[in-house]
């Protein structure tokens, strides 16, 4: 069995460790997660809207290039774009023209739904890899979690990005009690029939007014990822939160990749947090769970396209930076 990390650098990457952003925690900043918007064509009742509340307006095609470039320049090597649904924004293939040039992996989380039709201009445009939402391959339990039908379209696109090489395609796959928790074998075969890596997620559960919220969805992942380590030819761990990934054989012909996400009450993957977080209407996140940390990047628009604009603003955001799961929680 082997352990070693399952991201490389890219030869785009010339990015200086010296000039890049640590915390006063120690972690080095290297991943950007950008929400472009929170619009979405499902309704996915457990969807935590990347920690945000209502956005007024959506983040900026100048205001996004500005960003990454000035974080490219400063140890960022890792761009996520996210939503809402991602694929909504009509100026997308723009966005992935403009920043893949300037970092080593750029990567797109999406619910599918226009992946099969856009897969080659995305790939075309620049995106690197996808992570691609399904948590459940039954239809009726799918509708009942996204309140959407089209199944077989989301995972015709899985298939499809698989195809024109948005390598490595994830399968994201949030188990959730009493919907799919007993459906992880199912997904396996299919992810390793198609060729794409099974991310399994722990649900998050939000705080809200002193409860979690999505408390009684929560499935304890341990017992699954005990299984898997047992059970796998290879092990490797990802740099960023310390996840690990195994290699588990199915049959004597096929393996699955797996990867495990478990975010709640885990002081490792908050210790191992290397991710700095853009909201939909233009603000760092400095953490998932936290809403009173926000900060502006450009509080005026005139200062967009302003680099002393965003290095204050990242500053101040990474000083802001704290693990949200210690021994207090």
């Amino acid at each position: 069995m082997s352990s070693s990390k399952s991201e490389s650098l890219h030869p785009k990457d010339n990015s200086s460790s010296s000039s890049s952003y640590i915390d006063e925690y120690g972690r080095r900043i290297d991943s950007l997660r950008i929400s472009l918007t929170q619009r979405c064509g499902l309704s996915c009742f457990f969807c935590h809207h990347e920690g945000e509340n209502r956005a007024k307006k959506e983040i900026s095609l100048a205001e996004i290039e500005q960003i990454v470039k000035h974080a490219s320049t400063h140890g960022i090597r890792y761009v996520k774009l996210t939503g809402g649904e991602p694929l909504l924004r009509e100026d997308i293939l723009d966005i992935i023209r403009i920043i893949s040039p300037l970092v080593p992996d750029l990567s797109i989380t999406t619910n599918g739904l226009f992946l099969e039709d856009m897969a080659y201009n995305l790939k075309k445009a620049g995106l690197t890899r996808v992570n691609v939402s399904i948590h459940s391959l039954d239809l009726d339990v799918y509708f009942k979690i996204t309140g959407s039908r089209d199944l077989e379209k989301v995972k015709r696109g899985v298939k499809k990005a698989v195809e024109v090489g948005l390598t490595p395609v994830k399968v994201n796959m949030t188990i959730l009690r009493g919907f799919n928790e007993n459906s992880i074998g199912e997904m396996m075969e299919f992810t390793s029939d198609v060729g794409a890596i099974l991310q399994i997620i722990e649900v998050q559960q939000i705080p809200v007014s002193g409860h979690q919220r999505n408390e009684k969805l929560w499935v304890d992942l341990g017992p699954l990822e005990e299984n898997l380590k047992e059970r796998a030819i290879k092990t490797e761990k990802r740099s960023l939160h310390g996840r690990f990934q195994y290699t588990v054989p199915l049959d004597r012909q096929r393996t699955v990749v797996v990867e495990i996400v478990k975010p709640m009450h885990n002081t490792s993957f908050c210790r191992e947090c290397t991710r700095m977080r853009v909201t939909s209407d233009g603000k760092f996140k400095p953490c998932f769970y936290r809403l009173d940390n926000l900060v502006e990047i450009f509080p005026r628009d005139e200062q967009i396209g302003q680099d002393a604009a965003i290095q204050q603003a990242f500053k101040l955001a990474v000083s802001k930076r704290e693990p949200y799961w210690r021994d207090e929680h």
